[in-house]
């Protein structure tokens, strides 16, 4: 079979990439997507290859890719709409090539796959368990796509071994002169989405809900406070922070980042933290059952006090201090600077962060709430105690 493709520099990227490991960080519209897509359905098309693409919600995934994925089999004349399974999102080549669309939302699903060729889309959103997991079970080629607004101590940068290419819309020729204008206008109106999503450079997250510093590690005489727990399972991690205070600054350091975990799991991770000691820990009271359970094996574990607006008095609380987190804390330090307020469809910042990807960040209000304030219950207020 003989293909015409329209595509653009990133399918040629992939296809010289030296290594094993490819990254393709693209501003807005650079057609990065679209290109890879392309590489991959030539590749199905050439042999056989069994190929995971991977975003990180189901929903995201019928959005984006796989609208995108049909569109681009249409137009090259080979869709046929039998050899998708709409419920199992596989599609099978005449050649025996699969293309498998997968979620992270179910880890569990990870470990079963096998792969000749695994893509990583938004990779920013996807944890570094989830990649491990992939790359595993991978014999070939590894992508990874994203926009250039991650941490920098986020695990994709510290990736060795792997390639990487930068695009923008200006190595899309395909783009109509209107969006093109519209791009280049955010050298005007808004410097920062310029640089982001118009150079594809790599800029401070000026939406931050925090400021903080990374470290080496604390001070041998930092007072230890307390621990703060916030509570997962499948999707979602268990989380537990310790924090430390000298003077005005705290020190928060992360101590487990895992799912999956049971009461005893649980436990058998606090007592290698805390041993004998009857150190606090303040967790998520929506569990109190699991409170407790972990109460009855000897932990001095008790429910966070809630109240109005919990969430932004506890963020008021922690910013009250300087805070300061050990390098090797990479979970901790990724969602303390992905961690965002939220912007309505103007653009303009709400008074509430984004719920997504803060469970460390969580597991430290609790424990900043209850020990470096009090909590006035009555009357829906608080009260702040600074010494």
């Amino acid at each position: 079979m003989n293909l015409e493709v329209n595509t653009t520099i990133t399918y040629q990227h992939q296809n010289d990439s030296p290594t094993r490991i490819t990254i393709h960080y693209g501003g807005t519209r650079s057609g990065k997507t679209y290109a890879l897509l392309q590489w991959i359905i030539v590749k199905c098309l050439e042999g056989k290859e069994d190929v995971t693409i991977v975003r990180k919600t189901i929903p995201s995934l019928k959005r984006t890719l796989i609208k995108d994925f049909k569109d681009i089999m249409t137009e090259m004349g080979i869709w046929n709409e039998n050899d998708f399974n709409i419920s199992d999102r596989i599609y099978k080549f005449y050649t025996d090539s699969e293309i498998k669309f997968v979620s992270t939302d179910d880890p569990d699903k990870l470990r079963g796959l096998k792969s000749s060729i695994s893509w990583l889309d938004e990779a920013n959103e996807i944890d570094a368990e989830s990649f491990f997991q992939l790359q595993i079970r991978c014999t070939g080629p590894i992508i990874l796509s994203l926009n250039p607004t991650i941490s920098p101590h986020h695990w994709i940068r510290s990736l060795e071994n792997a390639t990487t290419y930068f695009t923008t819309f200006k190595n899309n020729p395909y783009l109509n002169k209107e969006l093109v204008d519209a791009i280049k206008a955010l050298e005007r109106t808004n410097p920062k989405a310029w640089r982001t999503y118009g150079l594809g450079e790599f800029v401070q997250n000026d939406k931050a809900v925090f400021q903080f510093n990374v470290i080496d590690w604390l001070p041998d005489d930092a007072e230890f406070l307390c621990m703060g727990i916030d509570f997962g399972y499948s999707s979602d991690p268990t989380a537990i922070v310790s924090l430390f205070r000298k003077d005005r600054e705290i020190y928060l350091v992360e101590n487990c980042y895992e799912r999956g975990m049971v009461t005893n799991d649980i436990a058998n991770k606090l007592r290698s933290i805390v041993g004998d000691n009857r150190w606090e820990i303040w967790a998520d009271s929506a569990e109190p059952r699991l409170i407790e359970e972990l109460y009855r094996l000897g932990f001095n574990i008790r429910p966070v006090v809630k109240g109005k607006d919990s969430i932004n008095f506890g963020i008021q609380v922690l910013q009250n201090y300087s805070i300061n987190i050990p390098k090797a804390c990479q979970n901790l330090v990724n969602e303390f600077y992905g961690y965002e307020w939220e912007t309505d469809r103007f653009g303009r910042q709400q008074d509430r962060p984004i719920d997504f990807n803060n469970h460390l960040v969580d597991a430290a209000r609790y424990a900043a709430m209850m020990r470096l304030s009090q909590v006035a219950t009555s009357r829906g207020k608080y009260v702040v105690r600074v010494r």
